[in-house]
């Protein structure tokens, strides 16, 4: 295997996005793109400012995960819950490359607001209410394709909207034709054209926003809060326990973060652990792994998403109890294998020995009823204990800080039930 090729982490977020819910569609791309043209030619922002509010606008939603909160981003009501901004807030906070704009995230629908126990400075403020406006355009063009823009945006001027953004938007609409480009479509390759130029991401960077990414999704249900941090550490465990080289330890955990990108597209009703083990029917689905093909091809090295796609025919096969007729590669069987233990171990940090044996049971039937030459799972076996303890160990901190997300998740939706009349 080559060394891989940089994972391009914000295409695949926007690719990720149109999944996420068909109301949602490409709304989070029209966000980045009013705010891109408005941002062109101000002197109010640094070139490095302007791209930070881009992503900021791409990813304002990135906490929209019921549809319940939807409903509430999809309608005019002042006295709707905000609770995907409070979640977006916390994830920026604790995984994204931008932690410092997290309060522009939580307050972008209640820029004046100031009861949260969170602080917000005036220049965040400002960058909140503007992509509150962006955010409000775009809705209103898509709910009122023939509606009277103007006439609404007076009627919010000074209550909701600084009345010196809104002239900022229309000189800008003037002069770039913001509305129509929206409607043609045009606006898609203006977005590319722009990402390409601008959003030139460190690796730890990428990793950054693959995790804000990842834990949008995880974090819906206890039940997924840990399956894929799991994954990746366990991938790299059983990479290390293969002796397998450096670089294709790279493609197995990229792989292993990346192989259920297309669950974005399930639902988030999982109130019981039957409802995560037909949630985890679902993700073995043709239709599951064909998202999950459609946001990442073009977006990671190829040979990534070709470890995804042969380690999920090899965990069908698993379900199933059907042969194996195929040779998987062994990085392919550490991204299976990484998979179907991080099902089990994920719903518990307290996994101890004793629970160990029936995991290796679990594996070697699995390995048995599918025919398969059980090299590979013999020469994990040997390490198997250890391999368990440097993942809990490693995924340990991830477990801690899911644990205080929800309790500020909780403490400050407290918060805004309690005063969002106010406001």
């Amino acid at each position: 295997m080559n060394k891989p090729q940089p994972i391009n982490a914000v295409d695949i977020i926007r690719c990720s996005f149109q999944h996420l819910n068909p109301r949602l569609t490409s709304h989070g791309e029209r966000v980045a793109y009013i705010l891109m043209k408005m941002l062109e030619e101000t002197r109010r922002y640094t070139s490095q400012e302007k791209n930070d509010i881009f992503m900021l606008g791409l990813l304002h939603d990135i906490g929209a995960y019921k549809d319940s909160e939807i409903d509430s981003m999809l309608s005019f009501d002042s006295d709707e819950s905000m609770e995907h901004a409070v979640f977006g807030y916390l994830l920026f906070k604790d995984f994204s490359p931008l932690p410092q704009y997290s309060d522009v995230i939580l307050y972008h629908h209640h820029g004046n607001a100031q009861y949260y126990c969170v602080p917000i400075s005036s220049y965040h403020r400002d960058i909140a209410k503007l992509i509150y406006l962006a955010d409000r355009i775009d809705i209103f063009c898509v709910q009122n394709p023939d509606g009277d823009l103007w006439s609404f945006l007076e009627q919010y001027s000074d209550r909701k909207f600084y009345p010196s953004d809104i002239r900022w938007f229309w000189s800008s609409q003037e002069k770039y034709q913001i509305l129509e480009h929206l409607k043609s479509m045009e606006f898609q390759k203006e977005v590319t054209d722009y990402i390409k130029e601008h959003t030139h991401l460190m690796g730890d960077q990428t990793r950054k926003y693959l995790m804000t990414l990842t834990f949008s999704i995880d974090f819906r249900s206890e039940y997924t809060a840990l399956h894929t941090d799991y994954a990746v550490h366990l991938s790299k465990n059983i990479a290390h326990a293969l002796q397998l080289p450096a670089h294709s330890g790279e493609l197995i955990a990229a792989a292993a973060l990346l192989h259920n990108a297309g669950k974005i597209a399930l639902t988030d009703a999982l109130a019981s652990e039957e409802d995560y083990n037909r949630y985890l029917q679902a993700l073995y689905n043709d239709s599951t792994l064909n998202i999950t093909k459609q946001i990442l091809s073009e977006n990671v090295d190829p040979q990534i998403l070709d470890l995804i796609e042969e380690s999920a025919l090899l965990l069908k096969c698993w379900k199933d109890n059907q042969t194996v007729t195929f040779s998987p590669t062994p990085a392919a069987e550490a991204v299976a294998l990484s998979y179907l233990m991080s099902n089990s171990l994920s719903l518990d940090m307290s996994v101890s020995y004793c629970h160990h044996p029936r995991l290796r049971a679990l594996l070697r039937e699995k390995y048995q009823s599918s025919g398969m030459d059980d090299r590979i799972l013999r020469t994990v076996e040997k390490s198997f204990d250890d391999i368990i303890v440097k993942t809990q160990k490693s995924c340990s901190a991830i477990f801690d800080t899911y644990q205080q997300m929800m309790e500020e998740y909780r403490s400050l939706n407290i918060i805004l039930q309690h005063y969002n009349n106010k406001y």
